[in-house]
């Protein structure tokens, strides 16, 4: 008996010796993601956590990402970079260093995208965004990072060419933009099409990014006989603007805003105030492509409402055609490895719910953006296409 005891318990010592590897983790594959849970991006870092999470739903449900042979499931590694884009690089760095993610998904904001970008290229493992569009993130030979959202510079250029078609054209636009990155391409490029569409820009102002007054930008859009106000900003800029633009009875023929508009919260928030504001976007719920991971992106639509409560807008598109493009470029691939996973990434071409998806040699999607309206509560796309006619000018505040 002694000696089956002693063997037993030398039995049981050598397996507690021997590495135990989980058969789990082997056949999952972890993408890691430093993002806003908290701060002042945390309103907009939610819309790309939904979208993240209902795509490796999807993903898992339906088999998960073959490599080979074999099936793995898909899981994120989330960190809270509280919307601080120094804690956010650092995160990403652990998330490659120390957890040991086989790949990374972008932040929310493009100053953001640039630093954890840098550290991705270190590590020489692909990232891929739907977050940032400033040209900075694509100026910089980086080959890991891929980003899902047209180019900054031309974001106000479709609203531009729309107002080329109204009778009569107007004359004076002015233009605000925050002092980040991405607000800063948006501004630049905004002023040089108004320009060379013959617009005349009387107004071309930048403001702090997370400033709450407005009232001296509006003062001096009213002053300048501003027709037009262009607004690049985020969020809660955009909410401050438009709130202030009422107190101030300031009522141009055209308020739009790069961000919040397609926002459901930002519609929420405004209320009867929202409508009639425009806003720019790369995709619209009036759109439906042919899928991939869902049939199109009216299927898109319906089970995101059913998740999450709420209408998507282009950043949860971008963010759920994020995971579409690390699946399919694993899967063609057969393999793990970053740099051939980085290679295919750069060869897509992909018809996703968020459109086609192929990459200039920047890794800056080819794309560009559509015009949209607060009409009755809802945001609409109205121009190319006008799925809905558009109001212009809009009403005065006290004619509603």
């Amino acid at each position: 008996m002694r000696r089956y005891f002693l063997f037993f318990l030398l039995s049981f010592m050598l397996v507690l010796s021997v590495p135990v590897v989980s058969s789990a983790a082997q056949d999952v594959i972890k993408f890691g993601c430093a993002i806003s849970f908290t701060g002042a991006q945390s309103r907009t870092g939610k819309l790309y956590v939904d979208s993240y999470n209902l795509a490796v739903k999807e993903i898992n449900q339906k088999g998960g990402i073959k490599v080979g042979d074999k099936s793995y499931k898909v899981e994120i590694v989330y960190f809270d970079d509280k919307s601080d884009g120094t804690e956010s690089s650092k995160l990403t760095e652990k998330l490659i260093a120390e957890d040991k993610v086989n790949f990374i998904l972008g932040p929310y904001t493009s100053e953001f995208t640039i630093t954890n970008s840098i550290v991705a290229q270190r590590y020489k493992i692909p990232m891929v965004e739907g977050g940032g569009a400033s040209g900075k993130i694509f100026e910089k030979n980086n080959k890991y990072v891929f980003g899902l959202l047209p180019s900054a510079g031309d974001y106000f250029k479709s609203t531009l060419e729309y107002l080329n078609t109204v009778n009569p054209k107007p004359k004076n636009i002015a233009i605000l933009y925050a002092d980040d990155k991405f607000d800063v391409s948006v501004g630049t490029g905004a002023n040089k099409s108004a320009k060379d569409m013959g617009f005349n820009v009387v107004l071309f102002e930048k403001y702090k990014e997370g400033q709450s007054d407005f009232t001296s930008a509006i003062t001096k859009a009213k002053s300048s006989n501003a027709e037009i106000v262009l607004v690049a900003g985020h969020t809660e800029e955009s909410l401050n603007f438009v709130q202030q633009a009422k107190e101030l009875n300031f009522t141009p023929k055209m308020i739009s805003l790069t961000v919040g508009p397609s926002e459901a919260d930002f519609r929420k928030a405004l209320g009867k105030d929202a409508n009639f504001i425009f806003g720019v976007a790369s995709w619209s719920t009036q759109m439906n492509f042919k899928g991939y991971l869902m049939k199109d992106t009216q299927e898109f639509i319906e089970k995101f409402k059913k998740e999450f409560n709420y209408d998507p807008d282009y950043h949860n598109a971008a963010g759920f055609a994020v995971l579409s493009v690390f699946k399919n470029a694993i899967e063609k691939t057969g393999s793990l490895d970053p740099q051939k996973v980085r290679d295919e990434i750069a060869k897509t071409d992909l018809d996703t719910i968020y459109g086609k998806i192929a990459f200039h040699p920047t890794g800056q999607i080819k794309g560009t953006s559509v015009v949209l309206e607060i009409l009755d509560g809802q945001v609409s796309q109205v121009y190319p296409g006008k799925y809905k006619n558009p109001v212009y000018p809009m009403p005065a505040w006290n004619k509603r």
